[in-house]
């Protein structure tokens, strides 16, 4: 069996090592048949800790490596009940990140082979999933810090197979490879097989696929960050563009935020954008996508602001909900309240009359996300003298002094 060699005799390479056929196959290579072609190799065992089997497993992936002379590590991941693919994939990257850095791997192992090619193809089309990033399993790249490189990617399951059967490669089985409990292993059992008993199909044109889709998916990538300024952008520009644009567009918004969002949650933001109010707050995982008339941005999910009230006796500085707020007044106007918009809130107009602090917030156009931090002001009578930097009946004066100014954020609304 060949393998695609991507390293050099100086290379030191880590071996992601689960256990299973293909993972022991490259290894058996690597110790044999390949075993001139590097420095120093470095097996990576990962325990996710989810069958009973996994800790004689590990026990003899170790007891094996040491045979070898080969160097080994391992984790034992926890997930505290709440097991999924993704946690599972988070955590391993996780201790791939640390090894690769604690023995400075130049290149990362995986034993993904052509059939999962095809498979992860097919899965990203028809779950709708081939937005994000590139379609299919990238044969050479970087990630965690390090080179990953498959040398199995144009060798089939059948040709590791024989291999295995010709030389009495011991594995082990995970029996959750049998079952159709995930949608991979329904199109491993069930679609996969079809295709190659037919005769007008070839599965080697789902490799065609995932090369013209990508060569097209990064010249649309490249193109929808340009339409992304400083982090912003423009709703009026964003809505000239066809659907499908706007959904890279999206992507490129959302590119820092580490978030995935589904085909129809971005359908979702989509309709908001192209036909929804002039402002909103749409919520993701860790960041928030703020629109706010012709602006669209995304911001990290901060703490709600300050709803407690706070009580000043006494002239000095404040920092309320991140506004800067001077009071120097006479000690006969004390105590003042500073807390946020109650309901019916309503300030005296000079012309006279009253409005709405709710209309004074649409009239000044304050965004939706920031009209629950902004402070109001009220005397000790209950009477509200100032609201934000947009209203104050203070008038300035050497020993009448009652300044607001929103502080400057840190994090340039991202």
């Amino acid at each position: 069996m060949k393998l695609n060699i991507s390293w050099t005799t100086e290379s030191h390479l880590g071996l992601a090592l689960s256990g299973g056929i293909d993972s022991m196959v490259l290894y058996h290579l690597l110790t044999t048949t390949y075993k001139d072609t590097y420095k120093s190799l470095t097996v990576l065992h990962v325990n996710h800790n989810q069958r009973v089997a996994s800790l004689s497993e590990a026990a003899y992936i170790k007891k094996m490596t040491e045979k070898d002379h080969v160097n080994y590590e391992s984790v034992v991941l926890d997930f505290e009940g709440n097991f999924s693919q993704e946690s599972g994939r988070k955590k391993r990257y996780a201790f791939f990140r640390d090894i690769a850095k604690k023995h400075h791997l130049n290149v990362l192992l995986m034993a993904h082979h052509e059939d999962d090619q095809y498979e992860t193809v097919l899965h990203q089309l028809l779950t709708g999933r081939y937005l994000h990033g590139n379609l299919g399993i990238p044969e050479d790249y970087e990630r965690v810090g390090v080179r990953i490189s498959r040398p199995l990617m144009k060798v089939r399951k059948r040709d590791i197979r024989e291999y295995q059967q010709a030389h009495t490669v011991k594995y082990f089985e995970d029996e959750s490879n049998l079952e159709d409990t995930y949608t991979r292993n329904y199109i491993r059992h069930h679609i996969v097989p079809d295709i190659e008993d037919a005769d007008a199909l070839d599965l080697k044109q789902l490799v065609n696929i995932k090369n013209d889709i990508n060569e097209l998916s990064d010249f649309v990538s490249d193109f929808a960050k340009n339409i992304i300024s400083k982090g912003s952008l423009s709703r009026g520009n964003y809505r000239q563009y066809s659907p499908l644009i706007r959904i890279y567009i999206l992507n490129s918004l959302l590119s820092d935020t580490s978030t995935i969002m589904s085909r129809k949650a971005l359908e979702s933001l989509d309709q908001t954008l192209m036909s929804g109010p002039a402002q909103t707050v749409y919520q993701l995982d860790s960041h928030t996508v703020h629109v706010e008339y012709d602006q669209v941005y995304v911001k990290k999910a901060k703490v709600s602001p300050i709803s407690e009230p706070l009580i000043v006796e006494d002239s000095g500085n404040f920092i309320y909900n991140n506004y800067h707020i001077v009071v120097k007044l006479p000690s006969d106007e004390f105590p003042l309240t500073i807390r946020p918009r109650l309901d019916g809130d309503r300030v005296q107009l000079k012309q006279g009359g009253s409005k709405k602090i709710s209309r004074l917030f649409i009239d000044n156009k304050i965004v939706a996300s920031e009209r629950k931090a902004i402070p109001v002001v009220l005397n000790q009578h209950g009477i509200i003298i100032a609201v934000g930097a947009i209203y104050n009946i203070i008038e300035p004066a050497e020993n009448r002094i009652l300044k607001i100014t929103k502080e400057q954020e840190d994090d340039n609304k991202k």
